[in-house]
């Protein structure tokens, strides 16, 4: 019996203990692989300025805003055609000190009707846009994967 309480009291240590614990974040690297789907660029000033910037960018660059949230600094544009990409849409947030932007693309009738999917560094047609928003924004570049596979 003593063995039975001691296995469910370790058990319930282990719950909180792995509670406690925080999960490990997916550190960016200046170089792309294939799998990454995320733009991490540094903050070019205060978080409000550089999520400015950001929309100017996009804005600068063809896209037109769906969505911007001044507290959560936060931009999301509409549907861009691309010839011979297609359909792209970016979604841009402040995080900490970094500004993360990610590319998503096809409409309803490329995705089966779905919602749009995110782009990965192996679709490189579609990546190239977002290296150019990156360039256009200026500052320090580096990648990362949101959900590793």
């Amino acid at each position: 019996m003593k063995k039975l309480l001691f296995l469910g009291l370790f058990c319930l240590c282990m719950q909180i203990a792995q509670a406690q614990t925080a999960p490990t974040a997916v550190a960016a690297s200046a170089a792309a692989s294939k799998d990454d789907d995320t733009m991490v660029l540094a903050l070019s000033g205060t978080s409000a300025e550089s999520w400015r910037r950001l929309a100017q960018v996009l804005v600068q660059r063809g896209y037109s805003i769906a969505h911007s949230d001044n507290s959560l600094f936060t931009v999301t544009t509409n549907g861009l055609f691309k010839r011979s990409i297609g359909v792209l849409s970016v979604a841009g947030t402040v995080v900490g000190e970094t500004l993360q932007v990610r590319l998503y693309w096809g409409s309803a009738s490329d995705t089966g009707g779905g919602q749009p999917l995110l782009t990965r560094r192996k679709q490189s047609e579609r990546w190239v846009e977002l290296v150019a928003i990156g360039q256009a924004y200026g500052g320090p570049v580096s990648y990362t994967t949101s959900v590793p596979d």
